[in-house]
């Protein structure tokens, strides 16, 4: 238990209502219609409460100092209601709920404050328990009669992750699935530091919600509403602040986890020294403190317990290691079997799990950890036999928190052990369900591919599809060669072995592309692997390809795509020197010699782009976990701008992309020659409007590329 800033052991106690719901109190930022949520006066309208139902939310027209009167009612025995209204801000003015279990409940003689439109909320009240559900009723009276309230956006649902809590989910797991809280003055977390480093505030809330200044709302109510203080070490101050809150209203109950990103130090001293104040329906909890280094993440956590009783969680510096001695992680572990889900859950007082598997060397298993319940953000981790980490996901994919390891190679036979764990792990503020599963990797090869009697080989890429269109394989190997029907061989011993339906001359059978370096050629290093949709040879049937890539006989990717002409697929997998075989992601990059930007998420780095001026050339490097650099300039409309990006150690193939300050992609460049010079050049470009330009420094593919090296990029503006 935590004791509040100059209130000593004093517990903050709130209306617990239960069940999982959320309003949005800004209606008009959401769209829905509400066209029959909408009071009229004297008219009753009635609505059911249930597990995918746990409020429902009412709109009217008010105007200032009106009077009005509420009164819901239920049948229902053990199914006490509560009622709450606010404005359109998310300001509670009137609440009530039934704790004498008489069905009814009236808020009386609530005069308006302003002309505004109103909400009503009706849900269940405390201590009516998880299954508790049925009809209602609920009717509006007024002294005036005003104008409806317009169909504005009020959404109420629960998240499609979150499913009813049973008996045995509470008591077994020791987890309480979100219910809901009444506060008259809402939630506030503070962040205060004194340098110009560029810092950033997040909030995770308890049922999956995210809050931070590039997505300042979520759907529980909660806001960020400061800028964005240093922000890319631009306009930077000292005394800085960043904050984030939930309006007073119903919030939900759980743990909320406080993030604080140390992303630049902007000229500033190196260590920063942060303070994080919590405010909680008006009373301040003791400050969280800490001192950051550049880099690092700083988690801590608020959690309002179902008993209405606040406290804080762990807290701390976020780091890659174990959450606990290797020995002790192997010893606790749960047998698992593939192919057979298992459930689990992470709380603060078990923020952990582990499982145990036994293989034979040279399996490839796949492991897949999905939350499924409460705002749980997943991370797994791999050991081998002797308790060293061989793989690790937090997120599955940008925005989701689920984790995956797939297609992973085991080098050796024995007993391996998964970790389930969260983000931050035993100083995360995530809790809640998972579900994981253990499963191998297989791909069945097409009896075409087989009939065709090809070469087996240390690695073997196959594409086959069912037209006749001509689809071109590429693959890059380590040291940047390409083989394709033009280079069919490599000094690193790839073949083309098979390349159906080329010049749009039809395979006599299903079209089969073939790839291969010989057994015993296994060079290691980042492979990248193109399919070019070239020619349609006047066959216009949809088109669906499949890739298949085996190392050592070995299932590495295996993916079945629906390509239009022109578009080109990207791909990769990386082999270790060690033998060990990793997939990368595979997507769309452009369609013919036009690259798009969107395989670069570079967004949310704008703020971080590194200023460049006229004249100046810049040195820097692509690598798998660097795939680009932004760079900033002002342009004026009408002037022009050259930009040249050239290699200069390692096998990477350059790409730019220019983007103008209205936002769009406006020039792009891969090769300044194509199949001669492999640097990129955006040359003698006029520029349409004055304000910030944007470069965005990558390699071909984006982020499903893989050749990687240093470079120099160059800029100059020429009037």
């Amino acid at each position: 238990m935590m004791s509040f800033a100059q209130l000593a052991t004093k517990t903050v106690r709130v209306f617990l209502f239960a069940g999982i719901v959320w309003v949005l109190s800004m209606a008009a930022t959401f769209a829905q219609d509400t066209t029959s949520r909408v009071l009229t006066p004297g008219t009753a309208v009635s609505g059911i409460l249930d597990a995918n139902n746990v409020a429902q939310v009412y709109t009217f027209r008010g105007a200032t100092g009106q009077t009005v009167d509420l009164t819901a009612n239920t049948d229902v025995v053990g199914l006490p209601l509560a009622l709450l209204l606010t404005n359109s801000q998310g300001q509670a003015l009137s609440q009530i709920r039934d704790t004498t279990g008489a069905g009814t409940i009236s808020l009386s003689d609530v005069v308006l404050p302003q002309d505004d439109n109103y909400f009503v909320t009706v849900l269940p009240a405390a201590g009516a328990g998880a299954f508790a559900q049925g009809e209602f009723s609920l009717v509006l009276d007024t002294d005036i009669v005003a104008t409806p309230a317009p169909a504005v956006g009020v959404v109420v649902s629960t998240p499609e992750t979150v499913a009813a809590p049973t008996a045995a989910t509470e008591l077994t797991d020791g987890f309480v699935p979100p219910s809901n809280v009444l506060t008259s003055a809402g939630l506030q977390f503070a962040l205060n530091w004194n340098t110009t480093a560029d810092l950033n505030l997040e909030v995770r809330d308890p049922v999956g919600g995210s809050v931070f200044w590039n997505l300042p709302l979520t759907a529980s109510g909660g806001s960020f509403i400061s800028p964005n203080v240093n922000g890319g070490c631009e306009a930077t101050t000292t005394g800085a602040a960043e904050q984030i809150q939930w309006p007073a209203g119903a919030v939900p109950t759980g743990s909320y986890e406080i993030l604080v990103y140390y992303e630049d130090q902007c000229d500033s001293p190196e260590t920063v020294d942060i303070t994080v104040n919590a405010t909680i329906d008006g009373n301040a909890l003791a400050p969280l403190t800490a001192t950051l280094q550049p880099g690092q993440v700083y988690i801590g956590s608020v959690i309002i317990g179902p008993d209405g009783t606040v406290t804080t969680g762990p807290s701390g510096i976020n780091s890659d290691v174990l959450p606990g001695p290797v020995n002790e992680l192997l010893a606790a572990a749960t047998p698992i079997e593939r192919n057979t889900p298992v459930s689990g859950v992470i709380t603060n007082n078990q923020p952990f799990q582990t499982f145990a598997f036994t293989a034979n060397a040279n399996d490839i298993v796949t492991i897949n950890m999905n939350a499924t319940l409460g705002n749980l953000d997943t991370q797994l981790i791999l050991l081998d036999p002797n308790g060293n980490i061989i793989d690790s996901n937090d997120d599955l994919a940008d925005d989701i928190t689920n984790s995956s390891i797939p297609n992973r190679p085991l080098v050796t036979a024995g007993t391996y052990t998964i970790v389930a764990t969260r983000y931050g792990q035993t100083v995360g503020g995530t809790q809640g369900n998972f579900e994981l599963t253990l499963t191998g990797a297989t791909v069945e090869l097409s009896q075409d591919l087989i009939a065709l009697n090809l070469p087996d080989g240390a690695i073997e890429i196959s594409l086959l599809w069912d037209t006749n269109a001509d689809l071109q394989l590429l693959v890059r190997d380590p040291s940047g060669e390409v083989v394709f029907d033009d280079n069919p061989a490599s000094l690193s011993g790839a073949q083309l072995a098979a390349n159906g339906n080329a010049n749009c001359v039809p395979s006599a059978t299903r079209p089969v592309s073939y790839i291969f370096w010989p057994q015993g050629r296994l060079p290691a290093g980042a492979f990248e692997v193109e399919v070019w949709y070239q020619d349609t040879c006047q066959d216009t049937r949809p088109v669906t390809f499949t890739l298949n890539v085996l190392v050592n006989e070995n299932p590495v990717i295996a993916t079945s795509v629906q390509p239009f002409p022109g578009q080109r697929y990207v791909t990769n997998f990386m082999i270790d020197v060690t033998g060990q075989v990793r997939a990368g992601e595979g997507g769309f990059i452009g369609t013919n010699d036009v690259l798009t930007s969107s395989i670069v998420e570079y967004q949310t780095q704008i703020p971080l782009a590194r200023p460049i001026t006229s004249g100046e050339t810049v040195a820097s490097s692509i690598t798998q976990d660097k795939k680009f650099d932004l760079y900033s300039f002002e342009g004026q409309a009408g002037s022009t701008v050259n930009i040249s990006m050239q290699t200069t150690a390692g096998n990477l193939d350059p790409t730019l992309f220019l983007i103008a300050p209205s936002g769009l992609e406006i020039a792009q460049n891969d090769d300044v020659i194509i199949g001669e010079d492999a640097n990129a050049l955006i040359g003698n470009l006029t520029l349409p409007e004055n304000g910030q330009y944007i470069i965005i420094a990558t390699h071909f593919g984006g982020r499903f590329g893989a050749t990687t090296g240093t470079y120099n990029l160059t800029f100059a503006s020429l009037g």
